[in-house]
């Protein structure tokens, strides 16, 4: 099988398409024919080596975190183990806990575009900060994989959405209520919020304190990092795990099918295009999710 690979850590040059066999399950496992998968900052932060601190990485290894296709006969959708392998290839493999079926009404793309952007989105709103009904919400990042999805999660569960972009009507299309150009205005003034979705990192997370009420909750991705700062005593910081849990997937599959979350699927490239896609979104400042189409 083809398979997207780097052999050391580094630029787009230590990646390159080669032959490999088809992987084998093991226990607990499941082989996946990979028809899409996405590509997600987290893929080339851990080829330039700036994740070897927390996923060391023996190589040659195989990029990608999530992607959807058939295994045994029917769609399935989920995220590889970042200790191996990943989904960059036409077969991967996934831990059956780590998977969930795709409901009709969703295509392999779309499904996989859910994966990783999804949870980092669901578990940090839904999970962590408990959003319901009136709450202020600032999405930092919105028209990003993750941001789009936030803000629709968060209108959703009923609160008052606000994002950070430069693209204000995409983000209000999406069910923004309030969008802040970060290059006219300080995001930090149009608080008190609820709960703050930092997807930034750096001066952006300090100033993400700021505009937090007290008893607000900032939940923080890996991002930029944070330079020192005394930390708000009154408010609560959580930096979450993205886990991928059967029961998780399956709630954001079934928004998606009825409607309630609309995959934001901006680009597709093939597995020989992979460069491409890598490059656009080290670009940054993009629209919704980068896609690679492989079978």
């Amino acid at each position: 099988m083809r398979a997207l690979r780097i052999h050391s850590y580094g630029g787009p040059e230590v990646m390159r398409i080669d032959e490999v066999p088809v992987p084998s399950a093991g226990a607990g496992q499941v082989v996946v024919r990979v028809h899409a998968a996405s590509v997600n900052p987290i893929d080339w932060k851990m080829r330039r080596g700036m994740l070897a601190s927390m996923i060391p990485m023996t190589f040659p290894r195989i990029l990608g975190r999530d992607c959807a296709g058939e295994a045994n006969g029917k769609l399935i959708a989920g995220v590889a183990d970042a200790r191996g392998d990943g989904t960059h290839a036409e077969h991967a493999v996934l831990p059956e806990a780590a998977t969930a079926a795709v409901p009709a009404g969703l295509d392999a793309s779309a499904a996989a575009s859910l994966c990783v952007a999804g949870l980092s989105a669901w578990i940090p709103l839904v999970d962590i900060a408990k959003v319901r009904s009136g709450m202020r919400v600032l999405v930092q990042g919105g028209a990003g994989g993750v941001g789009s999805l936030a803000i629709q999660i968060a209108r959703q569960l009923g609160a008052h959405v606000t994002a950070t972009s430069t693209q204000a009507e995409y983000c209000k299309q999406l069910g923004a209520d309030r969008v802040i150009d970060y290059r006219n205005e300080d995001f930090a003034s149009a608080g008190p919020f609820d709960v703050v979705l930092d997807t930034l990192g750096g001066e952006a997370h300090v100033r993400s304190q700021q505009a937090l009420k007290t008893g607000g909750v900032l939940v923080a991705l890996s991002a930029a990092p944070v330079p020192p700062h005394a930390p708000r005593p009154d408010v609560r910081v959580e930096k979450p795990m993205i886990q991928a849990t059967r029961e998780r997937l399956e709630r954001i599959f079934e928004w998606a099918a009825t409607g309630k979350l609309r995959p934001q699927v901006m680009r597709q490239f093939g597995l020989d295009e992979a460069h491409a896609a890598y490059a656009e979104s080290e670009a940054g400042h993009g629209r919704g999710k980068i896609v690679l189409h492989i079978s």
